[in-house]
């Protein structure tokens, strides 16, 4: 019988307050009004597929849940987390405590960047087994995606604090070689990685982006 390779789950972390933004990122809208939201769900969606799977994918949110939650496509998760006004710490923690037993990991990313395209996932879900930790890098510069095989999830956990989520684990793990780098910029236009976050209004435009009326 053939045997079938456990898949990790894929979590988004999508619960910031928008504090800079001047309000949640989770209700960014493209012109033609597509939600970023949507957008990185469907592609995490688009990765797991393309692997013949159907992988959980978990979708962390906070302020303003109830209007989010509608644009989590269906066949995802979602977490909500309420201490989202500790530190990003909470939503990691959050996320990663729904991740089954069963799976070989978590591939982890971050809503607020809009240029990391399906198969970045797609290649962290490959790269991710239950012993190993790995990261996107944009032309060799380490970022997200992350994946942590689950052995590494309940370090993890413990290790976030505060707005402190991966960094100090990974800094440690790198030190003695232990992360694997996996090149992500050739999935993208020259000039362009998914390194860039979106913080303000201003920067949210350059993507075209804006933040949907939040009492609408």
């Amino acid at each position: 019988m053939e045997q079938v390779r456990e898949i990790p789950s894929l979590l988004l972390l999508a619960a910031g307050s928008g504090t800079r933004m001047g309000g949640p990122k989770a209700l960014l809208k493209y012109a033609d009004g597509t939600a970023l939201l949507t957008v990185q769900v469907e592609r995490m969606l688009t990765a797991a597929t393309a692997r013949g799977c159907d992988s959980n994918v978990i979708v962390v949110l906070g302020p303003a849940a109830d209007r989010a939650s509608r644009l989590v496509p269906g066949r995802a998760r979602i977490v909500e987390n309420p201490e989202h006004r500790q530190g990003l710490s909470t939503s990691l923690r959050a996320g990663l405590s729904a991740v089954p037993n069963i799976a070989a990991g978590v591939v982890i990313s971050l809503l607020d960047l809009p240029d990391v395209p399906a198969e970045a996932y797609g290649r962290l879900l490959d790269a991710t087994v239950p012993e190993h930790l790995a990261r996107a890098h944009w032309n060799s510069v380490p970022g997200h995606p992350v994946g942590l095989g689950r052995a590494h999830i309940a370090e993890a956990h413990a290790a976030a604090a505060g707005d402190e989520g991966l960094r100090v684990m990974l800094r440690r793990h790198s030190s003695r070689g232990g992360v694997s780098g996996i090149e992500c910029a050739d999935l993208l236009p020259a000039g362009r990685d998914g390194l860039a976050d979106i913080d303000t209004p201003e920067a949210a435009a350059r993507f075209g982006l804006h933040l949907a009326d939040i009492h609408s």
